[in-house]
């Protein structure tokens, strides 16, 4: 699947980024979710509203979106997500934390978490924020502003995907603000936009701990963890994610025009799918190789079409067996194709 984004305002709004955040979740009953994270330089802001849009070749009306403020907002889940301690944090609203927080961390200092409301078309989505009450916080030095928000693909998964017989391969090829790879059909849409200025881009591969990491840039890797259960099933609030089976890939850009991330993924696949091939290839050609010779017992040799009314019982059921693997294999192709048909409707 195409991993293109780009992130871009209108001409007249000179935004920046300071932080652009991607977090992809793939679990372990081939749903996903991606999260989007943007940090705002607060020099960039101008005037009372912000808005902000999100280039997102697979995003369709149809696809969940939901603001993470909520979760953000409490100084526990913001100190988990941005790896830092959260000394205190101020209401913009007098307490009522609706409007907005500003959270005062150990090193990276204040930082302002809003709310947003969307408006989403088909491939972009737009981030709105009121600045109202970012600009009655009264200090001698504004933070920057964070908006946070996951999106759930009508597709099963964001990433490429090869099935082999006896391995599995996951690959995800991400780019931000490749000019190259912008669609031919949005050319003269993108000529007429400011794309942000980005200072460092974050991508997060959460992934089934059953694949190997095969193929990386050790330049943009930082490390793989285990993903932390309870403070992750705190934050995200979602029962797919389970103990103990994802883990966490980290990678890191900055400083770049562009951004493009590039990692391969593996599992081998020695299972109950094995061996129920190994069996179906193991009947069908066990059956190609008795049909000729049970031919040639009769006299005269039975046609091919007549000796189906002389086989023996066990061919039949066989066959049987035969056909239900068949089945084994096929289903889960064609329950992927009925949830999308069911979804779509």
């Amino acid at each position: 699947m195409d991993n293109s984004f780009f992130v871009f305002t209108n001409k007249q709004s000179n935004l920046e980024i300071k932080r652009f955040h991607i977090c992809t979740w793939e679990f372990q009953n081939n749903s996903c979710l991606v999260e989007f994270g943007v940090e705002i330089t607060k020099e960039t802001l101008v005037g009372d509203h912000l808005s902000i849009s999100i280039f997102i070749p697979w995003l369709t009306k149809e696809s969940n979106v939901k603001d993470l403020y909520d979760k953000l907002s409490v100084p526990d889940n913001s100190r988990f997500i941005f790896n830092d301690s959260v000394s205190g944090t101020d209401s913009l609203d007098g307490g009522k934390n609706k409007l907005g927080v500003v959270h005062r961390f150990g090193d990276r200092g204040e930082l302002c978490v809003l709310p947003i409301s969307f408006d989403k078309a088909e491939k972009i989505i737009t981030l709105k924020a009121d600045l109202k009450p970012y600009n009655n916080y009264s200090t001698a030095n504004k933070p920057n502003v964070y908006l946070r928000f996951w999106i759930e693909p009508t597709a099963t998964h964001i990433s490429m995907r090869k099935n082999g017989i006896s391995r599995s391969t996951v690959i995800y090829d991400v780019k931000v603000n490749e000019r190259r790879n912008i669609p031919d059909d949005l050319i003269s849409f993108f000529s007429d936009q400011h794309l942000c200025e980005i200072e460092s881009c974050f991508l997060f591969n959460i992934i089934p701990n059953k694949y190997d990491l095969v193929f990386f840039n050790d330049k943009e890797l930082k490390n793989i963890r285990t993903l932390e259960y309870d403070s992750f099933n705190k934050y995200l609030g979602d029962k797919r994610v389970k103990k103990d089976e994802l883990i966490v890939v980290f990678n890191k850009k900055e400083k770049t025009d562009s951004f493009s991330f590039f990692s391969i993924f593996a599992a081998e696949r020695i299972g109950t799918g094995q061996f129920a091939l190994a069996i179906l290839l193991n009947i069908v050609c066990g059956v190609l190789i008795f049909i000729p010779s049970y031919r040639e017992s009769f006299s005269p040799e039975l046609t091919l079409v007549d000796v189906w009314g002389n086989l023996p019982l066990e061919i039949y059921l066989a066959l049987g067996i035969a056909l239900a693997l068949l089945i084994y294999f096929i289903w889960p192709l064609v329950a992927t194709k009925i949830k999308r048909i069911r979804k779509r409707v």
